[in-house]
């Protein structure tokens, strides 16, 4: 069941607010950009931030290795200072997990037009929300859940695993975007403080099967008990029929 307190209804249920859902995200990251050109001094600068932010984008790039290698890069050109840098690249890096999952939160529903599977994203995610209706604790640790998973490094950009992850295991869109807002920044400013203070080594430790081990066993574990439970619920359904 859906969690209709956060339900869009009225202007965003026409066909002029589903395009204005589609394309918003876009303009606010255009004129993020362009706010970011004018602002960010030298032009050099900029280029060096705008690369990070769209290599973001693309695997096998993620924050562990972009926030790094701009912060390393900002810091040998000494630009600015240790917070100025710092800021810089957490705040443009976490500004694009919470732009492409705004994207991906408010669009979700194309997906679920797809034959078959937007059939399954809608069970997990009524099976999901209607956990979290009857115990309040499954939705702390699924809310916590999200937040762990934008902030242990991935490859790509954690706003768009975290989005689908989220609305799957039934968190409605502003609980997972809140989510994500807070996983990414606070995963973002950890690592450009490390980068800064530590240097490239960061990248070494991030590397290391341990740290991916871990993020990789959060993801399968939450997957686990979730599909478990669905499962389960589905079969005592079919026995009591």
């Amino acid at each position: 069941m859906n969690d209709t307190l956060f339900e869009e209804d009225g202007f965003f249920d026409t066909i002029w607010g589903k395009v204005f859902l589609f394309f918003n995200p876009f303009l606010i990251a255009a004129l993020f950009i362009y706010l970011l050109y004018l602002i960010v001094r030298p032009t050099s600068a900029f280029w060096t931030v705008s690369g990070g932010i769209s290599a973001y984008f693309f695997p096998p790039f993620g924050k562990e290795s972009v926030i790094p290698l701009v912060v390393g890069q900002l810091t040998r050109k000494g630009y600015y200072s240790p917070l100025a840098t710092i800021t810089l690249v957490a705040g443009t890096i976490a500004y694009v997990d919470v732009v492409s999952s705004y994207f991906l939160l408010w669009n979700l529903y194309i997906a679920e037009k797809i034959p078959v599977i937007g059939d399954w994203i809608r069970k997990f995610r009524d099976f999901g929300a209607q956990k979290m209706k009857e115990k309040e604790w499954i939705k702390k640790v699924a809310f916590i859940g999200v937040a762990l998973f934008v902030i242990v490094p991935f490859q790509g950009s954690g706003g768009v695993g975290a989005s689908i992850l989220g609305r799957v295991i039934g968190l409605n869109k502003y609980h997972a975007w809140l989510a994500i807002i807070i996983g990414s920044f606070s995963g973002c400013f950890f690592i450009a403080t490390l980068s800064y203070y530590v240097g490239d080594a960061i990248l070494d430790i991030f590397k290391t099967s341990a740290v991916q081990g871990v993020g990789i066993l959060l993801v399968l574990g939450v997957l686990f008990v979730f599909l478990y439970s669905f499962f389960k619920s589905r079969n005592e359904k079919e026995l009591d029929l």
